[in-house]
């Protein structure tokens, strides 16, 4: 086991995506875990995976200088995966990495091409083949890259040193980040991990994990994978005994608690290695326990659970679903489980493997979706996180455009409200175009707002409503100097000057629009319908701008910031003139009130992040 302290081999899928906390493996799922059948009578270790093959290291015999001397080294052989996550049988391998010393801990980067493999430090090297005849071995990690399925040497991991070894690589998806061993000076045990960051072609100088990783005694073979998950082999973390695996979430170089198996993967001899196949539906790690056939074997972690979350999303909108009733039923017809999404859409599921379920997804306002879950080996497993699409039966639809000139406006915010709860938001896109789920039987009320521009808003209700889609069209006023502002919501009775409760929400938005840009000011008009006297109308709306006026300071508004006047019948807006017949709802279209901007914004506050 010494040596394999030095050279054991492991590898990190090379991927890079960090989560904020770490998630317990294979938590609460049974597992089995079954001797490879590879493994031979000397020591073979857990390798890497790569694409839909195993590499392992197994330990060959060499010729020695002298006759009939021989010696052991590592070589790196690989063998193809069943879709369970057995291997193939012993003998059905080939060797994958050829060289004149033995092979360690690699990892491969596709986005570069680059493997990064552990060697004998090259200057030291001088006995072929016999890496450890040599006493007070160091090692280097080599970086080869492939071509045609051939992997040539080209360049050598800075930070190598004969006093010191520098080994076992992890590297991640971009290729610019590499986590390895090293026991280097500065260090708080034997071998520690370190991290260093390439930029513009030149790794950074490395850095020790910290003692919250590190130990007085041997941290080595890092797995860092997909979802964030550093796993590493301990000695001194008060595992079972010997190396034990433990993990935690590595993001810039921060680490979060560390965790391990509460299951049999360790044991109270050295076990290492660990890494997970897709979706974790399988896993591998190395060993020396009691009962295997050989020194160190590899061995196959197989879950007789599978542990995945389903997400809901709709097909309109692209964002999650929550409150979705899923049901999932076995070939029975007996239903497993089942339960609601959460408010990020998602359900964590956990199902004995070897059986295909139907998926029952319903929800008011979404068409019943029904999806077949195979877990069997010949299926597709789901990826841990199943991402199934919902249609929704009702859709709201629309643009946000600049009302002069009609240009799209970009990352306008509409907040959408049911009976008066708010139920969603969303934002336009680059052709001011948005998108939202709506449910029958509501009320609605969708508001529309933007950086630099007047918001407004619109009623419409679903009660009644069939399955189809609504399509609004937002035009927003600038708030630039001369731009007017039509309030055609700021209407009053007849013959009335108070302000009315429908009126109230546009001078509340106009409140709340010079507030947010305070070195903006208004001249404000008042216009009457025909029906009386001008001088009457005269009168009437001198009182309605200036209850306008009253009812804007009482909102917080300084009056140094605010005009007001009055129009009468002088304006109207329609044919509703003297000795016309006309509708009530024609006559109230004069009843109204027009903001102009006499100083532009300048500074504005409590901006939308």
């Amino acid at each position: 086991m010494k040596e394999k302290y030095l050279i054991g081999f492991v590898f990190m899928l090379c991927l890079s995506y960090a989560n904020a906390q770490t998630k317990k493996v294979y938590d609460e799922v049974k597992i089995n875990i079954e001797n490879a059948s590879v493994n031979t009578s000397k020591s073979d270790f857990a390798a890497a995976i790569d694409g839909t093959e195993l590499i392992f290291n197994s330990e060959v015999k060499v010729p020695g200088e002298k006759k009939k001397e021989t010696y052991l080294l590592y070589d790196a052989f690989s063998t193809a995966i069943q879709p369970v996550g057995r291997l193939d049988d012993k003998g059905d391998y080939q060797e994958r990495l050829v060289t004149r010393i033995q092979e360690g801990p690699m990892s491969i980067c596709k986005a570069t091409g680059e493997i990064f493999v552990t060697q004998s430090y090259e200057e030291e090297t001088d006995i072929q083949n016999i890496v450890f005849k040599k006493e007070n071995l160091r090692l280097a990690i080599m970086v080869f890259e492939e071509e045609n399925d051939i992997w040539k040497k080209v360049d050598q991991f800075p930070f190598a040193s004969k006093d010191y070894s520098v080994a076992h690589p992890s590297i991640n998806k971009t290729g610019d980040t590499i986590v390895f061993v090293s026991d280097m000076p500065g260090g708080f045990g034997g071998t520690d991990l370190y991290y260093s960051v390439r930029k513009d072609g030149k790794w950074g100088n490395p850095e020790n994990l910290g003692r919250g990783i590190n130990t007085s005694g041997m941290e080595m073979f890092p797995q860092w994978e997909a979802d964030g998950t550093l796993f590493f082999a301990s000695d001194s973390l008060g595992g079972k005994g010997g190396l034990d695996v433990f993990y935690t979430t590595l993001k810039d170089g921060k680490t979060s608690d560390i965790l391990t198996f509460d299951n049999e993967i360790n044991s109270n001899a050295d076990d290492f290695g660990f890494f997970t196949g897709p979706d974790r539906r399988y896993a591998y790690f190395s060993s020396n326990r009691k009962g295997g056939k050989g020194n160190d074997d590899i061995y196959v972690v197989l879950p007789e659970e599978y542990r995945f979350n389903v997400a809901l999303i709709s097909t309109n909108t692209n964002k999650p679903v929550p409150e979705v009733k899923v049901n999932l039923m076995n070939s029975k017809g007996a239903v497993v489980a089942e339960g609601y999404t959460d408010v990020d859409g998602r359900l964590p599921l956990s199902l004995p493997l070897n059986e295909i379920y139907e998926l029952t997804a319903n929800k008011p306002g979404y068409y019943e979706k029904v999806q077949n879950i195979d877990l069997t080996p010949e299926g597709d497993l789901p990826k841990q996180e199943e991402v199934i699409y919902i249609d929704p039966s009702h859709r709201l639809k629309g643009q946000v455009v600049n009302i002069l000139g009609n240009d799209p406006i970009e990352g306008a915010m509409l907040t959408i409200a049911g009976n008066g709860t708010a139920v969603d938001t969303t934002y336009s896109d680059a052709e001011g175009y948005f998108k939202a789920d709506i449910q029958p039987d509501l009320d609605y009320l969708v508001t529309a707002e933007a950086e630099n521009f007047f918001g407004t808003d619109v009623e419409f209700s679903t009660t009644g409503m069939e399955p189809g889609e609504l399509f609004y069209y937002f035009q927003l006023y600038p708030l630039d100097i001369g731009t007017r502002i039509g309030l055609t919501n700021i209407y009053y009775d007849y013959d009335k000057y108070s302000i009315r409760p429908d009126a109230a929400r546009e001078l509340d938005r106009m409140a709340e629009t010079m507030k947010k840009y305070p070195d903006l000011e208004v001249h404000f008009e008042s216009h009457t319908d025909c029906r009386g006297t001008d001088e009457y109308n005269q009168r009437l709306s001198d009182r309605r701008a200036k209850s306008t006026f009253d009812y804007l300071i009482r909102k917080g508004i300084s009056k140094d910031r605010m005009t007001f006047e009055g129009f009468g019948e002088s304006q109207l807006v329609n044919e509703c003139s003297d000795g016309v017949e006309c509708s009530e709802e024609l006559h109230q279209e004069n009843r109204r009130t027009v903001f102009e901007i006499t100083k532009s914004k300048i500074t504005q506050t409590n901006q939308r992040k």
